[in-house]
This record gives structure tokens, C-alpha cells and sequence, in this order.
């Protein structure tokens, strides 16, 4: 009963049901508007599960069939592909990472670093601009915003990398090659998906039965 009590007044009464009602509209107007956002995966899914659970269960055997043969080989080279990048990305990271101590020293002075170098920066800034500086003192100035864009710089990419030693797996990301992923990312995807093809197609079903038999 207390589930049934969304206003939480110790009884279920039309006011609950409304409530009831108002959730499950702001549910449905949240799906429908994220839904065609994600078509694809949604056919993928549900191309996926009547599949293996339709009542045509020689699809599944057909399915099977072609990843034995053509399938498995091209999932597995572009499984072994990410588990290279992701052992090189573990390297990478073991290799430039901070300690934690120092990870840690990092973050808690980023704030305070970083207004420094940017108060340096707009003074000198501000001192380059300014119609009343000699030559010599736009010189300096300018060599000190140089400076201090560097410092910056070098200190946004040690803030990263302190980030990434408090989270392993954003740094193993971050090392892999984005090429390489993508390519190990597609051969698993064409590997699973010419299966499928291969189930629901008349001529396919019957050179898979073909080789079934033939094999026995």
C-alpha cells in the first residue's frame, strides 16, 4: 500500500492515480522524444532478440552456422584488436601518469595555480595594450603572457593526467588510438551483422544447411 501512496498521505485515493498518471506521461513524452534518437540501436536489439527467441528457431541455427564459419573470425580479430589497445593504453598510462600523492597535490592547487597564471597573464596583457608603454615594456610584457600561456598549458595537461590516475579507464581511453578502435569496433559489427544477414536469407539459409550436411 505504501508503493500505491505516491503523496505519501496514508491513503490511496484519485490523488495517487493522478499522480500515477502525470509520472507515467512525463515517462512516455521522455521516451518518445530521446526514442528516434536511437533507431538504430533499437532495430539492432530487436532484430537481436527475435532472433534467438521467435518461433522460427531455424534462424538461430542458421545464425550459428554462419558465425562458426565467416562470423567468428572476423569478431574475433577485431576483439583481439581492442584488447591490444587496451594493453597499450594500460602502458601509456602506467608510463606518463603521476603518482597518486602527486595526482592528488595536483588537484586540490589547480584552482589556486591556475588564477595565478591567469592573473599574470591579463596583467601583462593589459600592460601590451596599453597606448602609454614604452617598446621596451610591450616586449617584456608580451614575452610574459608567452610565458604564461605555456604554464597553462603544461598545467591543464597535468590536471588531465591527475584526473586520469583517480580514473583508470577514462585514461586507458584516452591512450587508445581512435582509428585503431574504430576499425576493431567495425569488424566486430560486420562480423555479427552478415550473420544476421545470412539467417534471413532464403539462398543463404540453403548453402548453410548445405555445408551442415556436407560436413557430417
Amino acid at each position: 500500500m505504501g508503493i500505491l501512496d505516491l503523496n505519501k498521505d496514508g491513503k490511496v485515493d484519485g490523488k495517487d492515480a493522478q499522480l500515477f498518471i502525470d509520472g507515467a506521461t512525463k515517462i512516455y513524452n521522455r521516451v518518445a522524444q530521446e526514442a528516434p534518437k536511437y533507431r538504430m540501436q533499437q532495430h539492432a536489439i530487436l532484430g537481436t532478440v527475435t532472433l534467438f527467441c521467435s518461433r522460427s528457431f531455424p534462424y538461430t541455427i542458421m545464425f550459428a552456422q554462419a558465425f562458426r564459419l565467416t562470423g567468428w573470425p572476423v569478431v574475433k580479430e577485431g576483439l583481439a584488436q581492442l584488447a591490444k589497445q587496451y594493453e597499450k593504453g594500460r602502458h601509456e598510462l602506467s608510463r606518463q601518469a603521476p603518482t597518486l600523492s602527486e595526482a592528488q597535490k595536483i588537484l586540490s592547487n589547480y584552482s589556486t595555480d591556475m588564477k595565478l597564471l591567469k592573473d599574470i597573464y591579463d596583467e601583462a596583457e593589459a600592460i601590451s595594450a596599453s597606448p602609454t608603454a614604452s617598446p621596451s615594456d610591450v616586449a617584456a610584457a608580451s614575452r610574459r603572457m608567452r610565458v604564461a600561456k605555456d604554464d597553462m598549458d603544461r598545467l591543464t595537461l597535468s590536471y588531465g593526467r591527475a584526473r586520469a590516475v583517480l580514473s583508470s579507464l577514462h585514461a586507458v581511453l584516452q591512450a587508445m588510438d581512435p582509428t585503431e578502435v574504430s576499425d576493431a569496433v567495425s569488424k566486430v559489427w560486420v562480423g555479427l551483422s552478415t550473420c544476421v544477414v545470412a539467417a534471413v536469407s532464403p539462398s543463404a539459409q540453403c548453402l548453410s544447411a548445405g555445408v551442415a550436411v556436407g560436413e557430417r
